[in-house]
């Protein structure tokens, strides 16, 4: 069920990224390689999204996650979003007390301005 278009794909990739094959599938080692290694720039950028995160890399293009790094990030993003909502709540609570305290405040103000004047 290959599509013509994914082949010429696929074709087009492998002209761009000749691979050099070392050793037989019989074999225990067996080598992979790209032929035109040299011309390729050194990887400073990591693959992987813990040392992009707690190291401070630069990501790749594509990013290799485990399933307990992406269960932990998620967890993570639950518990952030959980306390983002805490917050928002607590603004908002802040909010409306700051509004009583200068009502509050205008009003005594007003009671004593017009005591001073009577």
């Amino acid at each position: 069920m290959v599509t013509e278009k994914y082949k010429k794909f696929l074709e087009m990739e492998a002209k761009k990224n000749p691979v050099k094959i070392e050793g037989s599938m019989e074999k225990e080692h067996l080598r992979i390689s790209w032929e035109n290694n040299k011309e390729r720039p050194i990887q400073t950028k990591s693959s992987d999204i813990i040392d992009s995160i707690y190291l401070g890399k630069d990501m790749e293009e594509t990013v290799v996650v485990d399933r307990r790094v992406a269960a932990m990030l998620q967890d993570r993003l639950k518990g952030l979003e959980e306390e983002n909502i805490r917050m928002h709540r607590r603004v908002k609570i802040m909010k409306i007390m700051i509004g009583a305290l200068l009502l509050s405040v205008a009003f005594t103000s007003l009671i004593l301005v017009k005591m001073r004047f009577i």
